[in-house]
């Protein structure tokens, strides 16, 4: 009895010590540890998901698209309930394009869900139902779409596999393009089985707003062609164009050679996504001589009929000799043909007579050393070291384009500052955000235009690039039906040492119709081979693209209704001593804006004092007067 009573209290004991030992397992399992145990079943249970919304579609000036969101899905699987996870990974293989091997090791890791492929056409995923492979499933999903293709790719950029945007527009403009992810839960049963929950209500996802741009399609593609031709022609190393409206500032065309295919972007080397018109640094040449001109006829050191000692052609400063191009020997020139034969030397002395200060000064007014402020990604500002940096030789150097970094961005600026009669018009490439039903969300801030140069600078400058066409550098960008107004760039490239003997940038920049502007354009040809001279290699890409513009926008011809012709005396207007004319009288200016009733003006032998801004309303002579002895019109505009 003992021995029994002995063994009934053993077994008690031991019941005891299982029971607290279950029991202090539950209190670890159910209190202390609950969360832990919690998250770890819904992690074998159940998987959130982002329910990517629909992103917004990417529009031309003319609503053309540009980007768009179509139907996809996205393959995902369960490791866990596929057993011939070879055989399974070489049949999505044949199917999907993915590599067998990644499939497989997808497949063997551990864990019960694994994406195979995302955003697939639909026409593939319906080849992968049709393998009936067990443990694969699909989800809804939409992949980027780029119609044009390579059309405006460095502009409007690509979007990666998660849904956000990775340059150019499509990343600059994410956050109104992306609109807001929804949500959906991955559920498994007991039986292995998985379901797809939510998605709807607050976990809905909320789709994009949509961007139209300035681009317009057709315009952009007379700009790629041209752009292509010249780079294939010259077997450059790259390049590229701009076409501005130099009125509103609106980019009509932005093109960047090499370039890529957004719909298949990882198959390019990342140097083809750039923007070369808003990242890429250059030196811009002999493109430059338009500030350096405009600073020097505003500060009054130069006049256009001076003659200026172009010293046989070179001149030395500071023990480094400044030659001119081509190997041409200058002797005396005006400053009107110093700038039409693009002379080095004659430009080197008017960037010596203006100094550090006032020369840097008038670099910074047209916007150099500093961001456009465009709405895309990845903007340099350029290169320009303070005047207090500068050495003896800057100015000189600076002043033919070399010394310094710009982008060709701000380049079409400046020259559009001239076209413009003499406001700074700030570019622009995004129009607005709008819905689904085109009302406008958003719209980006104008800036309103700066004033950089007087009306008559302008006038005058007008003239002179017209002549630049007519009879210098650039020949080769006239059009038959339209004035042109230009300025051609040839900038050797530096590197180590110094300046290479076999590798430059070729440009040319200008504008047209020359007397009522409507595009400002800019075409760089970067390292081109055998020919090298923007005057040869820019300056056709020029004409051909302004001529197909103009011909495509239905802008009539000038040429017929010019009034004014080219002649070097119209310069005469910022002589101080300008000789009174051979005119019969004092012409009619009356509705005239001020750079054509500058230009008339002076081709009459007067210099022009004029107040206001707009068309001319009153002048002082009348129209058919006798000349006044001084030379002089003074004209009211409003």
């Amino acid at each position: 009895m003992a021995l029994q009573q002995k063994r009934l209290l053993q077994l008690f004991a031991v019941l005891a010590a299982w029971a607290l030992i279950v029991g202090a397992r539950l209190v670890q399992v159910q209190l202390v540890r609950h969360q832990h145990y919690v998250a770890r079943a819904r992690a074998q249970q159940e998987r959130t998901l982002a329910l990517n919304p629909v992103r917004g579609s990417i529009y031309d000036a003319r609503h053309r698209v540009l980007a768009e969101s179509v139907a996809a899905e996205s393959i995902y699987a369960d490791p866990q309930a596929i057993t011939d996870k070879g055989g399974v990974s070489k049949k999505l293989a044949n199917v999907t394009g993915v590599n067998a091997r990644e499939i497989e090791a997808k497949l063997r890791a551990s864990g019960s869900f694994a994406w195979i492929a995302r955003q697939l056409p639909l026409e593939t995923t319906r080849a992968v139902r049709a393998l009936n492979l067990p443990g694969i499933y699909f989800l809804e999903a939409h992949r980027r779409s780029y119609p044009r293709a390579m059309l405006a790719a460095n502009v409007i950029g690509m979007v990666g596999v998660d849904g956000d945007g990775l340059a150019g527009i499509e990343h600059s403009f994410d956050r109104d393009i992306h609109g807001t992810p929804g949500k959906v839960t991955l559920l498994k049963d007991a039986r292995k089985g998985m379901y797809l929950v939510g998605g709807e209500g607050a976990n809905a996802p909320k789709d994009g707003h949509h961007v139209v741009l300035t681009i317009d399609s057709v315009i952009q593609f007379i700009a790629e062609r041209a752009l292509q031709s010249a780079v294939t022609k010259y077997r450059a190393a790259g390049g590229s164009v701009i076409v501005m409206d130099p009125n509103d500032g609106a980019i009509l065309a932005m093109a960047s050679a090499p370039t890529f295919d957004p719909n298949h972007f990882a198959d390019f080397s990342p140097a083809a996504w750039r923007n070369r018109n808003l990242q890429d640094n250059y030196e811009p040449g002999s493109t430059f001589k338009i500030i350096t001109a405009t600073a020097g006829l505003e500060e009054r050191v130069v006049t256009p009929s001076q003659i200026l000692d172009c010293g046989n052609g070179e001149i030395t400063v500071a023990n480094v000799t400044i030659h001119e191009h081509d190997g041409h020997r200058y002797g005396l020139l005006s400053f009107e043909d110093v700038i039409v034969n693009s002379s080095n030397v004659g430009a080197a002395r008017v960037g010596l007579a203006l100094g550090e200060q006032r020369f840097y000064g008038w670099i910074r007014r047209f916007g150099f050393g500093e961001r456009t402020g465009i709405p895309l990604p990845g903007e340099a500002s350029g290169l320009l070291r303070r005047a207090e940096k500068w050495t003896q030789v800057s100015p000189a150097s600076i002043s033919i384009g070399q010394e310094i970094g710009v982008t060709p961005l701000q380049v079409v600026r400046a020259v559009a500052a001239v076209a413009t009669g003499g406001l700074r018009v700030d570019p622009r490439i995004v129009e607005r955000v709008v819905d689904d039903d085109g009302l406008t969300i958003s719209e980006p801030p104008r800036h309103p235009p700066v004033r950089v140069m007087s009306e008559k600078t302008a006038a005058v400058m007008n003239e002179i690039l017209k002549n630049v066409v007519a009879r210098g550098t650039g020949t080769q960008a006239a059009l038959a039906d339209h004035v042109v107004a230009g300025k051609t760039g040839t900038a050797q490239k530096a590197g180590r040492g110094g300046y290479s003997a076999d590798r430059y940038v070729g440009s040319f920049a200008g504008y047209v119709p020359a007397d009522r502007p409507r595009l400002a354009i800019l075409v760089v040809i970067d390292e081109p081979r055998g020919e090298y001279y923007g005057g040869t290699v820019a300056a056709p890409a020029f004409r051909e693209i302004a001529e197909a513009t103009l011909r495509y926008l239905g802008v009539p011809p000038s040429l017929p209704s010019r009034s004014i012709g080219i002649a070097p005396p119209v310069l005469a207007a910022f002589s101080q001593h300008a000789p009174a004319g051979t005119a019969a009288g004092v012409p009619d200016l009356h509705g005239l804006d001020a750079r054509a009733a500058i230009a008339r003006a002076v081709a009459s032998g007067l210099t022009v004092e004029a107040t206001g801004s707009g068309v001319v309303t009153s002048q002082q002579p009348v129209a058919g007067g006798a000349l006044p002895r001084d030379g002089k019109v003074r004209l009211t505009l409003s």
